[in-house]
């Protein structure tokens, strides 16, 4: 297969698209797609329009963390606020509403700390995160189904906790790195 100007290979073709199994969320998919060698492969995925995180940093330097129920794991984790998209939202607009609904607070300072893909073998979903500063606290507007509480301390003990917790929430650890990043190119808290 030739490869383009900067040694990439071309993407695959995409043949057919089935959803097997959709809801509001994401949909279960089968496609049917051209593979390097030219025959056809089957890939069967997660498709979901995203999810978006923030970070909220205090003028005092401290954050909040959630202690959050997780259905699946049948488990309480620390997680920074983070949300599912609904397809065409905005990613910045999702992470406020998550800040104020499962925090109870706003910012009216965001900075885009940048994005990953938390599953990039099973789903197609990019999760986008920002710094959240300049908060001002508001009501909790949870969901019926969430059990969330709300810590407020200092940022490296929100760290230690999101580090040495088991089972780690990946997306809140990655959050950490990406803040890490956006601290190393010069930028202050």
């Amino acid at each position: 297969m030739s490869t383009d100007s900067t040694g990439s290979q071309p993407p695959f073709t995409r043949l057919s698209r089935e959803v097997l199994v959709g809801n509001a969320w994401h949909r279960y998919c089968r496609d049917r797609y051209v593979q390097v060698d030219g025959s056809e492969g089957v890939y069967y995925y997660v498709d979901m329009p995203g999810s978006c995180a923030s970070i909220p940093v205090f003028a005092d330097g401290s954050t909040v963390l959630l202690r959050v129920r997780r259905y699946l794991l049948g488990a309480d984790l620390w997680e920074f606020p983070i949300g599912g998209m609904q397809p065409g939202e905005d990613p910045l607009a999702v992470a406020q509403k998550e800040l104020r609904e499962e925090a109870g607070l706003q910012a009216a300072d965001w900075q885009p700390l940048g994005r990953f893909a938390p599953y990039k073998g099973v789903s197609n979903e990019l999760c986008h995160y920002w710094l959240a500063r300049q908060l001002t606290a508001t009501a909790q507007e949870l969901e019926p189904s969430e059990q969330i509480s709300v810590h407020r301390m200092p940022l490296a003990e929100a760290r230690a906790r999101l580090l040495e917790q088991d089972p780690g929430d990946g997306q809140s650890m990655v959050g950490l790195l990406l803040l890490d990043r956006w601290l190393a190119a010069g930028n202050t808290l």
